[in-house]
């Protein structure tokens, strides 16, 4: 049997950044505490467009939903991160406190020419840029 310690709760989590495309999403979520960031959490959502829900009242194709980490430090958080194609996805949320590191980190991957998503580097980039240069929370 275990017993809560009165006053004491585990941190919440907080988004660091969201991104999306039609179907899915990917997030990176982490805990701030007393020591800075830490146990960074990656998770996609698959999630079929509306229109594949059919006339069944929305009973159609379940969710999948993977999870990656935790990670302890930001460049293990990115790691993560790249287990997906975060990149090209449409930045939708980006926390204030890491725009210049996840702008780095978008402009890095943009500069790697051994990634097949720098093919498509004129569609995804502006987003980020925009999204991180961006004074709004949302």
């Amino acid at each position: 049997m275990t017993h809560d310690a009165p006053g004491l709760r585990a941190p919440a989590s907080e988004t660091i950044i969201r991104t999306q495309d039609e179907g899915w999403s990917v997030t990176l979520s982490a805990v701030h505490g007393p020591a800075g960031w830490g146990a960074f959490i990656v998770v996609r959502d698959d999630h079929p467009p509306l229109e594949m829900l059919g006339d069944d009242g929305g009973q159609g194709p379940e969710s999948f939903v993977k999870f990656a980490g935790p990670a302890e430090t930001w460049e293990r958080a990115l790691e993560l991160l790249d287990r997906f194609v975060w990149t090209v996805l449409t930045p939708d949320f980006v926390h204030p406190d890491f725009r210049q590191p996840i702008l780095a980190a978008v402009r890095e991957r943009a500069a790697d020419k051994d990634d097949p998503c720098v093919e498509f580097v004129e569609y995804w980039l502006p987003n980020w840029e925009s999204k991180c240069s961006s004074s709004e929370n949302v």
